[in-house]
């Protein structure tokens, strides 16, 4: 089932601009000295988390918009025997590492252009033709450009919550959050096992005080149908709590003492089997 509707639903209401506007006033708030704290991106300090953004936005403009080769094929080419995770972990350090010596103020102004050329892209492009595969929704050929411009969103919000974190900024808004919320479990809906359901029995998945989803098995052949907000005859719900669903969601650290990361209600068997699928999903 194309889940398209509502990941482009996030782009129409002018997602990525919101992201990107925030992120700017982050930036504009740091230190000369938050700069240059360390974030939990190995060897990455706040700087260099800031760069790899600005990377990532030239490197979609080139290769989606502007149809140059793909950083990552050239990159592969000087460096045989990489498999892939191998590939783009030297790829991002090799631009980071070259790109250090820009100056923070010009980081943010190009952030700023950047922001405004792929925001401009993605809104201008028909979001249901192909381009490159997203494994974020366990593509493996081309992808509709809702996918590639759902994935751009929520890795730029991951990345803007890695430097809210290590400069103890507070979290970036609930409506931020409930719209990479909407991406995930757009994945999630892609990607899930049955579960054992049968047709037309559904589960949900709430952030508690944020949005709610329901995802509800139609058969093989047709999947997790996804809707947003809550159905009463949900068989369970998985419901991610507070400031600690941030983290979940952008992949920072959770102490194993929190009690209240994830929970689940109704059927307590089938809430469990459908947190142990998104685990796997998500790691």
């Amino acid at each position: 089932m194309d889940h398209g509707p509502l990941t482009i639903d996030l782009l129409e209401r002018n997602c990525l601009r919101r992201e990107r506007a925030q992120f700017l006033e982050l930036l504009g708030s740091l230190t000369a000295e938050d700069w240059t704290r360390q974030t939990e991106c190995p060897a990455w300090t706040v700087k260099q988390v800031a760069l790899h953004v600005l990377g990532d936005d030239i490197s979609l403009l080139s290769r989606q918009r502007d149809s140059a080769p793909q950083g990552l094929l050239l990159y592969a080419e000087d460096h045989p025997g990489m498999d892939f995770r191998q590939l783009l972990d030297g790829f991002n350090e090799q631009w980071v590492t070259a790109a250090t010596f820009i100056s923070t103020d010009l980081i943010t102004t190009l952030l700023e252009l950047t922001g405004e050329w792929s925001a401009t892209f993605y809104e201008s492009i028909d979001l249901s033709s192909h381009g490159e595969p997203v494994g974020f929704f366990g593509s493996t050929e081309t992808s509709p450009y809702w996918q590639i411009a759902g994935r751009e969103f929520v890795e730029r919000w991951v990345h803007q919550q890695q430097i809210r974190r290590a400069v103890d900024a507070p979290d970036a808004t609930d409506e931020a959050l409930a719209a990479v919320g909407t991406v995930f479990v757009t994945s999630i809906a892609m990607q899930l096992g049955d579960l054992g359901l049968d047709d037309g029995e559904s589960i949900g998945v709430e952030i508690v005080g944020v949005a709610r989803w329901t995802l509800t098995w139609r058969g093989r052949s047709v999947g997790w149908e996804l809707m947003s907000g809550s159905d009463d005859t949900a068989k369970a719900t998985v419901e991610f709590h507070g400031p600690t669903a941030v983290r979940l969601f952008s992949r920072g650290p959770v102490s194993a003492e929190t009690a209240d990361v994830i929970t689940t209600s109704g059927d307590g068997d089938l809430g469990m089997a459908a947190l142990v699928g998104m685990g796997k999903l998500f790691g």
